[in-house]
């Protein structure tokens, strides 16, 4: 009999489109028939491999329990929840919640009490998996059981769909008129929020810039720090700062960067960290949390939470051996962050207990 592995997720803006896309992959690998139904409508065209039940209002429990109600109906070896409100759905639709495992990509999930409490009350039997170590121990202190399934990439259709470094700067719209001067360019791609702290990031930029000219620093996203942030635009005559706005698949255009620098102190994965990784591009991040675990030794790290720090560790990382850092990066990726990577959890998991 075909192992079966339902999957739901609310929407599948990114990343979640392309992270349960990989399950599927995941599961083809292990010949398991995998069903993804995503809560809300699309958010642009509707993906090949996945099921919509196209409720706007994703508060509507009653509505998005009767929509499942077919799915949970039939016989699955894993029920796979993509963050809390896939699994309170489940929890209120499903008969059998043995087999249910929550992912959760972020911190928090069960930090309010009223969920610690309706979990104890109606969801006992549900396992919880984090995306990173940090998240698993997290969720292990309030449900005793550490489980891991990684984010993970197509490593081998990122390599082909890598641009080479002239192709990548065009695409952010900083070609230069004299290709032989283009400037040290820094790049910090994902949100402007205050959470990834981009004003640290030009803090460490200012007093990389200072001394080592011509130097730029690339913000790659949209958000509601932008408007603070367009009053750096010039920081200095040879040393600027660039907002490229949202580039679709950015991690294309990592060929551009010569060094990536995250700033974040909260990221519980740090998805654009592993991308970049794979492209063999210099990171630049701070000690703890899910950046950490994507890069181990082959990560720069700041060595105090400061611009100093962060100054400094974009100096040794300009100073690395690319091809090598290439080369181990996607070593490492295709250990621990690779589709095979993810197979062999899903394999473990449904494994009888």
């Amino acid at each position: 009999m075909t192992r079966r592995i339902l999957q739901i997720c609310p929407h599948d803006s990114a990343p979640f489109g392309a992270l349960c896309g990989h399950y599927v992959q995941a599961g083809g690998l292990l010949d398991v028939e995998v069903v993804s139904v995503f809560l809300a409508p699309p958010t642009a065209k509707p993906l090949s491999f996945a099921q919509y039940l196209n409720v706007s209002d994703l508060s509507q429990t009653k509505v998005l329990v009767k929509g499942l109600a077919r799915h949970l109906a039939q016989r699955w070896d894993l029920i796979l929840c993509h963050r809390y409100r896939a699994y309170w759905v489940v929890v209120k639709g499903a008969r059998d919640l043995s087999k249910c495992v929550v992912i959760a990509h972020e911190y928090g999930l069960l930090s309010r009490w009223q969920r610690r409490l309706n979990r104890k009350l109606f969801a006992r039997k549900v396992r919880f998996a984090g995306a990173a170590p940090g998240v698993a121990a997290e969720l292990a202190q309030i449900c005793g059981e550490q489980l891991v399934l990684p984010n993970v990439l197509d490593i081998e259709r990122a390599g082909k769909r890598l641009l080479n470094r002239d192709a990548a700067l065009e695409t952010l719209g900083l070609a230069e008129q004299q290709p032989q001067e283009a400037p040290i360019t820094i790049g910090v791609v994902g949100r402007l929020h205050y959470k990834k702290r981009p004003q640290l990031a030009v803090a460490a930029f200012e007093l990389f810039g200072a001394v080592h000219k011509p130097s730029r620093l690339v913000f790659v996203g949209e958000g509601e720090c932008r408007r603070s942030l367009e009053q750096h635009k010039v920081v200095a005559t040879q040393a600027r700062l660039e907002l490229v706005g949202n580039i679709v698949e950015a991690s294309q255009t990592f060929a551009a960067f010569d060094v990536l620098l995250h700033t974040g102190d909260v990221d519980a994965f740090g998805l654009v960290v592993l991308e970049a990784m794979v492209a063999g591009v210099p990171v630049v991040v701070g000690r703890g949390h899910g950046p950490e675990y994507v890069l181990a030794e082959l990560g720069f790290y700041a060595e105090n939470d400061t611009a100093q720090g962060y100054a400094a560790a974009i100096i040794r990382a300009l100073e690395t051996d690319r091809e090598v850092l290439a080369q181990e990066g996607k070593k490492r990726a295709q250990e621990l962050f690779s589709v095979p990577a993810l197979a062999r959890c899903l394999d473990g998991m449904l494994k009888p207990r």
